[in-house]
């Protein structure tokens, strides 16, 4: 028997404390990952798990709904570390900008995942991006909410407006990534931090100008002495 309590959001604790739910949740979404959504069948996660398809069907209607948690899975565990990340450096802008780099890992399993699930499952699609934009905007939020006490954005700002403004401009720009023309010598990664950058910079308050620029002529002078190596 597996035990009744959910350690659902921990995903870095051992796989026996998870209940049969959740083990089979945490194996689809690797597999999905893997192989593709499309690909993977009921009976290979079953078989993966060494159950009986049945008891996918006790606990999951079908692979639509199997699919709705792995995703939200792998977007929750995303966000937990990057949540985490957070916290070592809250009380600075850094975070924003170090960030980038964490949420640009693995960008094309996520860009593939996103693509397919919206191809061969639309409603499912739909939902979750739903709810994904309403976690984002949370964080977005609070996050906002907390530079303005430390005095690094102006307290005049609309944090709505702003939470949909980034929201929509970051979202947009990576999942069209495929049909922009970026300069040559430009990532993705490098346009989404200018974005951001320069988001930021335009509800900054004078302290928050300086950090930002002082963080980024530390990374300019990181960059010179690793090419220099």
């Amino acid at each position: 028997m597996f035990p009744k309590f959910s350690v659902y959001l921990c995903p870095e604790l051992p796989f026996i404390f998870m209940t049969q739910r959740e083990r089979i949740i945490e194996q689809a979404a690797n597999m999905f990952a893997e192989q593709g959504i499309k690909s993977i069948r009921m009976d290979d996660i079953a078989k993966a798990l060494g159950v009986s398809k049945r008891t996918l069907y006790e606990l999951f209607e079908d692979k639509a709904e199997l699919l709705y948690h792995s995703i939200r899975f792998m977007q929750r565990r995303r966000m937990t570390t990057i949540e985490a990340k957070m916290k070592e450096s809250r009380d600075t802008l850094a975070y924003l900008f170090e960030s980038v780099s964490m949420m640009m890992d693995n960008k094309d399993l996520h860009r593939r995942i996103s693509s397919n699930l919206r191809k061969f499952y639309p409603a499912t699609f739909e939902r979750v991006r739903k709810e994904a934009e309403e976690d984002s905007g949370k964080i977005l939020y609070s996050l906002i909410e907390h530079y303005i006490d430390c005095g690094l954005i102006v307290p005049t700002v609309d944090i709505r407006l702003s939470v949909t403004i980034l929201y929509y401009t970051a979202t947009t720009l990576v999942t069209t990534a495929d049909n922009m023309s970026l300069p040559a010598g430009v990532s993705l990664e490098d346009a989404l931090k200018y974005t951001i950058i320069n988001f930021f910079r335009g509800i900054a308050t004078i302290e928050g100008v300086r950090q930002i620029d002082e963080y980024f002529c530390r990374k300019k002078q990181q960059r010179e002495n690793d090419n220099n190596i």
